[in-house]
């Protein structure tokens, strides 16, 4: 190869693998989603810098989501129609936010505060939606949940309609690392679909003190709790009547009413 052909040969190369365009610029991130609803102050951090968040303000991958501190209420509507919504003082990080017809893959850390998701389903073969605290992730198809990371750093995951599979792998997982067939708490990482492969059968309320990760699957009107150094208690059943009367449920109650309609 002479060096005329050489050297054409890595301006094409470079960018590619720079990941740049073909003018030498990095691609625009990919639009994750829209704000739908917002009730006091917000604000995103893209590209290092802060700036105010409106309602119909569209949210990129990469995007740090932060609310305010006084009765703050937010509302995503992703570009597969999920729906996340964050309360006061809540920081979430949009990590990961691919949609096509052939898959959805989504992925989101909740540094603090709280979110309440309703996943839409996917038929498609390969779809994963995600939302991981500093010590637990939990991984859904369809379904209604909600996060609580608490300032003790603890995670309380609830579960409403569907199931959602729950693990403390971001404390004890190792790369690579999967759970083997049959294993207590072995679900696929990418979620459950409730009846489908990957639901298992849960026992009743006891603490698991095993030096590694696990893997929980948690059903309707079921919590998992994750204390903040990593040890998972298994699904048990929360109190749904003091549950409703909390504030922020009896919102996304009301939310996911009108956005039925």
């Amino acid at each position: 190869m002479n060096r005329s052909v050489t050297s054409w040969f890595w301006l094409v190369l470079l960018p590619l693998c720079l990941g740049l365009d073909a003018h030498g610029k990095s691609p625009a991130p990919s639009p994750a989603g829209q704000v739908t609803y917002l009730k006091g102050w917000a604000q995103v951090k893209r590209g290092g810098q802060w700036t105010r968040i409106d309602k119909g303000s569209a949210l990129l991958w990469g995007d740090v989501v932060a609310t305010g501190k006084k009765r703050t209420r937010l509302e995503i509507r992703l570009a597969d129609d999920s729906v996340v919504r964050l309360g006061r003082n809540s920081r979430l990080v949009i990590d990961k936010a691919r949609f096509s017809s052939s898959g959805r893959e989504f992925s989101a850390r909740l540094m603090q505060g709280k979110v309440y998701a309703v996943v839409s389903r996917f038929t498609g073969s390969d779809s994963t939606f995600k939302i991981t605290t500093r010590n637990a992730v939990a991984g859904v198809r369809g379904t209604t949940f909600r996060i609580d990371a608490k300032k003790d750093r603890s995670t309380v995951v609830r579960v409403y309609t569907g199931a959602v599979a729950v693990s403390n792998a971001p404390i004890f997982a190792k790369p690579g690392r999967v759970p083997k067939p049959g294993k207590r708490g072995g679900v696929p990482r990418r979620g459950v679909k409730p009846g489908g492969p990957g639901r298992v059968e849960v026992a009743g309320p006891q603490e698991i003190s095993k030096q590694e990760w696990e893997e929980m699957v948690a059903k309707a009107m079921q919590e998992i709790r994750v204390s903040a150094a990593g040890k998972l208690s298994a699904p048990v059943a929360f109190d749904a009547q003091a549950d409703a009367a909390d504030e922020w449920v009896a919102w996304n109650k009301s939310r996911d009413e009108q956005v039925k309609k």
